[in-house]
């Protein structure tokens, strides 16, 4: 009769399947960056993104302040490009008068920190 081998593993089947499923939402994670959103999915809210908005944004939230040339979302102080861009759900080319606090948005920056484009998320 043959005798079975004996062989000892470093990680218990619980500890195993652990950490794969730990490597898995990794690369999750790393296929979805959290402040992107798709123009072609759906958008945070659940409402489908106008196909005119950009397929990625460098970042999202509310609008706590809103001047001629600054603008603070979500607690953070940004400064308006003199050439910023607006859009809205219903206009490609907005005003930044539509803009009020409150408001969820997403922008896109440019090297300066500065926001080149605003877009009105709801």
């Amino acid at each position: 009769m043959a005798k079975k081998e004996n062989r000892q593993f470093c990680f218990g089947k619980k500890s195993t399947l652990l950490i794969c499923i730990g490597l898995a939402l990794v690369f999750v994670c790393l296929g979805q960056p959290l402040t992107a959103i798709c123009a072609e999915g759906q958008g945070e809210t659940g409402w489908a993104v106008p196909e005119y908005y950009p397929d990625r944004f460098d970042g999202t939230g509310r609008i706590g302040r809103i001047t001629v040339d600054e603008i603070v979302i979500n607690d953070s102080l940004y400064r308006l490009s003199p050439n910023a861009e607006f859009a809205t759900p219903t206009r490609k080319h907005a005003l930044r008068a539509w803009f009020e606090v409150g408001n969820r948005v997403a922008y896109i920056t440019n090297t300066k920190h500065e926001i080149i484009s605003l877009w009105l998320i709801e």
